[in-house]
């Protein structure tokens, strides 16, 4: 997934203020994903727990960034019921 439209300049103060909104606003709060620079824009890796979760991310970055590209990187970490029970 990318965001297209006109270009904003990535720089150090960009990258940096868009990692404190992803570790810093209530909405988002991950530590997990970072921002990385990228030639034309900036991706986002790491994993969340589900697609929505993910899609919220990138719905949130770009309504706060909306001439920043964005490419998404983030992975879908599988959740899934243990297939035995743990002995304590």
């Amino acid at each position: 997934m990318s965001r297209e439209g006109s270009r904003m300049s990535v720089d150090q103060y960009t990258e940096s203020e868009l990692q404190t909104f992803l570790t810093e606003d209530v909405r988002v709060a991950e530590q997990g994903i970072r921002a990385v620079r990228l030639e034309e824009g900036l991706a986002l890796v790491g994993e969340v727990e589900s697609a929505q979760r993910r899609n919220l991310i990138l719905a949130l970055v770009t309504e706060k960034f909306p001439d920043l590209p964005v490419h998404c990187d983030i992975g879908v970490t599988r959740m899934h019921e243990p297939d035995e029970a743990e002995d304590l």
